[in-house]
C-alpha cells in the first residue's frame, strides 16, 4: 500500500508539474502575443509618423514652389514694365528729335511762276 500511495503521489506531482508547465506555456504564449500586438501598433505609429512627415515635406515644397512661381511672375511683370517704359521713353525721344528737326529745317516758300 505504501508503494501504491507513493506511485499515486508521484503521479499527482507529475500532473501538478504538467499543469504548471502548461500554465507557464500559456502565459508565455500570451506574453508573446501581447508583445507582437505592441510591436505591430508601434510600427503602425512609426508608419503614420513617417507618412505625416512626408506629407509635411511635400506641402512645404509645394509652398516653396508656389512662392518661387509668384516671385518669378512678379519679376517678369517688373521686366515687362521696365521694357514698356523703355519703349515709351524711346518713342518720346524719337518724337522730340523729329520735333527738333522740324523746327531747325527752314521752311522754303513755294514759288509759283
Amino acid at each position: 500500500m505504501k508503494k501504491t500511495l507513493f506511485v499515486i503521489a508521484v503521479a499527482g506531482l507529475s500532473l501538478i508539474g504538467c499543469a504548471k508547465s502548461v500554465e507557464r506555456a500559456q502565459r508565455d504564449v500570451q506574453q508573446s502575443h501581447d508583445q507582437a500586438v505592441r510591436n505591430i501598433e508601434r510600427r503602425q505609429e512609426e508608419v503614420q509618423d513617417a507618412k505625416r512627415d512626408a506629407e509635411e515635406r511635400v506641402a512645404m515644397k509645394e509652398r516653396k514652389l508656389e512662392d518661387t512661381a509668384r516671385q518669378e511672375t512678379d519679376n517678369i511683370r517688373k521686366e515687362e514694365r521696365a521694357l514698356d517704359d523703355a519703349v515709351r521713353a524711346q518713342a518720346q525721344r524719337d518724337e522730340a528729335r523729329q520735333d527738333e528737326t522740324r523746327r531747325i529745317e527752314p521752311i522754303t516758300p513755294v514759288v509759283t511762276p
